[in-house]
């Protein structure tokens, strides 16, 4: 699937890469600490951290991305990333 964000299009693996750079930046993380098993916890993001994220992810691709659903009950950063990506892709459908 793939969404078009500022007229480009995107494909999921793409998003799911940007997705994680800005876990990274704005976690403050080596992006080689952040893989899909770990938990925000292991990485030690903080709630006021997921919420930064969210707010950089809502001005770069232009989408309102509620700490809601499946993004509150992510356990892991896969299912943290994957429903962030579902949220960015509907948004576009």
């Amino acid at each position: 699937m793939e969404a078009r964000i500022h007229g480009k299009a995107i494909e999921r693996n793409d998003l799911t890469e940007q997705i994680l750079d800005v876990i990274a930046s704005e976690g403050k993380i080596e992006r080689s600490r952040i893989t899909p098993d770990a938990t925000l916890q292991d990485l030690e993001v903080e709630s006021v951290d997921v919420v930064m994220i969210l707010m950089v992810i809502e001005e770069k691709f232009g989408v309102y991305v509620p700490i809601d659903g499946a993004i509150a009950d992510s356990k892991d950063v896969q299912s943290f990333v994957s429903s962030v990506a579902d949220r960015i892709l509907e948004s576009r459908a």
